[in-house]
């Protein structure tokens, strides 16, 4: 009886036991048909963007706060990317594998090897998908007091009438960065200390827009009586009479008052250098020395901030430096979509979705290739700038195959006469420091893009009337070789890129080569 009694419980306890790690170590997605997995997906997505979204309106200051905030957001946009892949790039797998890999600049759409089977590729992407909802399902359960908390926060003065419009007048994806630079910003330092503020990254990657923000946020205005600009060619030097001066080349080379508060009495000052090149350390130093006097000449409270694309500048901070980098497949998709269509749901335009998904997965796989011309912000914004000037699937279908040959004839051949196999291989930009892109009015055409400048809406400099849309778009066909704007930024500090460009025929150009070559073997 005892042995019966033993062997009982011990089946029980074994069940029970089973149960358990059942419950907590398999997937509550697993079950799931793909189809409900989407449906979940999309649902929980929908819980996250609301409460993002009313984080967005409000003056959110907690830094735990915001780090939850940001770990919502990632969370979101790659369940939005998965969630998108599946219902508009739903195609044939093993013929995507195998462009992808007869094609190696261009990133795959799937991450499984080239001896994957398609088989194996559709058991990874469903494990994916199920991976993702069980992350964002996990947000979502852990959200309730987050909404509480954001709830609790003041709204701002001027709440955003579309996303569209937020995403295309505003600031992408900083807000954590912008919340701990004004935290900084206002914190009180004890005479006659001065707070140093290095903010550090990739060029292109949104420093002076970061710091542009910050500048133009009401608390910042209100804390400081004067802000002024420094750039990397300026510097701030000791006058005879033991005061500082400003040492420039003109009205707007740098030391420019940004901004006065006449109403402010208490004499605080705002100093931003920008290093936006290279700069020799020692340099660095004497600057900084220099801007620190000028702020300590000021009241208690004056603050500094240093951009830089170094990382030695790290070491001139009083406090932690603030490292930026650029977004993210997934965050870049949300900002691309939400450019076209205005919002982060394109259920009306099923077709016109799964063509900019195409689009999409086709420019951002060449980003190693022109990002270092604009940023990848940029780039997402001229292509979206192209879709929505005729927003029908022939024209974006046009645009596609451009895109395409842009990526082609922009690889770089490697030693051996194959194409480079990593991104590394590749020059940025071409094989020569130019690019080309074909013309959509004429698939024969392309616009050779050389090197280019950046114009700062501040200075008296002129720009020229030809933007490369037109160019594009056959409106202006300009002869021989022209300068035209890449494009203009709509937010601070509105720079423009400038480049030379000359319209070629791959005709010509091929019919040349041809003759050249012919030339060659004769001699």
């Amino acid at each position: 009886m005892e042995a019966l009694l033993s062997a009982a419980v011990g089946e029980v306890f074994s069940r029970c036991l089973s149960f358990l790690i059942n419950k907590y170590t398999t997937s509550p997605a697993a079950g799931l048909s793909e189809q409900e997995s989407l449906q979940r997906l999309e649902r929980a997505l929908l819980r996250v963007a609301i409460t993002v979204e009313e984080a967005d309106g409000r003056f959110v200051t907690n830094t735990g706060m915001l780090q939850q905030l940001k770990a919502l957001r990632k969370a979101m946009y790659r369940g939005y990317y998965v969630l998108d892949r599946f219902k508009y790039l739903d195609g044939d797998e093993a013929t995507t594998a195998a462009k992808a890999n007869a094609h190696p600049g261009k990133r795959r759409r799937f991450p499984p090897s080239a001896a994957a089977t398609v088989t194996t590729s559709t058991q990874g992407n469903r494990e994916e998908l199920e991976l993702t909802l069980d992350c964002v399902q996990n947000m979502v359960a852990d959200m309730h007091e987050c909404v509480a908390f954001v709830r609790s926060y003041p709204p701002m003065f001027r709440q955003p009438y579309s996303m569209h419009l937020v995403l295309e007048r505003c600031m992408f994806g900083r807000h954590a960065e912008m919340e701990r630079t004004i935290r900084f910003l206002l914190q009180r330092e004890p005479p006659p200390a001065v707070g140093v503020l290095p903010i550090i990254g990739r060029g292109r990657v949104g420093k002076s827009t970061l710091v542009e923000h910050v500048c133009h946020d009401v608390r910042v205005r209100q804390h400081f009586s004067q802000i002024v600009l420094f750039g990397a060619e300026e510097s701030v030097e000791e006058s005879p009479g033991g005061g500082t001066k400003e040492k420039k080349g003109g009205m707007d080379d740098g030391g420019v008052i940004r901004y006065e508060n006449s109403g402010q009495k208490d004499g605080k000052l705002l100093v931003v250098i920008e290093l936006d090149r290279d700069v020799e350390e020692g340099a660095w130093r004497r600057q900084l020395s220099a801007a620190t006097r000028r702020c300590r000449l000021r009241p208690g409270g004056s603050k500094i901030i240093v951009t830089s694309r170094s990382e030695r500048a790290a070491n001139l901070g009083t406090t932690e430096a603030i490292r930026l980098d650029f977004f993210p497949r997934e965050a870049c998709w949300y900002f691309f979509k939400v450019l076209l269509f205005g919002s982060a749901c394109a259920e009306d335009q099923p077709k016109l979705a799964s063509i900019a998904m195409e689009i999409f997965e086709e420019y951002y796989g060449q980003d190693a290739l022109f990002g270092g011309f604009t940023g990848s912000h940029a780039n997402s914004k001229n292509i979206a700038a192209l879709l929505k000037a005729n927003a029908s699937a022939q024209h974006w279908r046009r645009v596609l195959a451009c895109v395409r040959w842009n990526g082609e004839e922009n690889l770089v051949p490697c030693s051996n006469g194959g194409r480079p196999n990593n991104s590394s291989s590749r020059s940025r930009p071409g094989n020569n420091g130019h690019y080309n892109l074909c013309t959509i009015s004429n698939m024969h055409q392309y616009v050779r893009v050389d090197r280019h400048r950046v114009v700062r809406s501040s200075r008296h400099e002129e720009v020229p009337k030809v933007t490369v849309d037109e160019v594009m778009y056959g409106r202006i066909a300009p002869k021989g070789k022209f300068e035209a704007v890449l494009w203009t930024s709509h937010l601070p500090p509105y720079y423009s890129y400038i480049a030379n460009c000359e319209i070629l025929d791959s005709r010509c150009v091929q019919e040349g080569r041809r003759c050249s070559k012919k030339r060659k073997e004769v001699s």
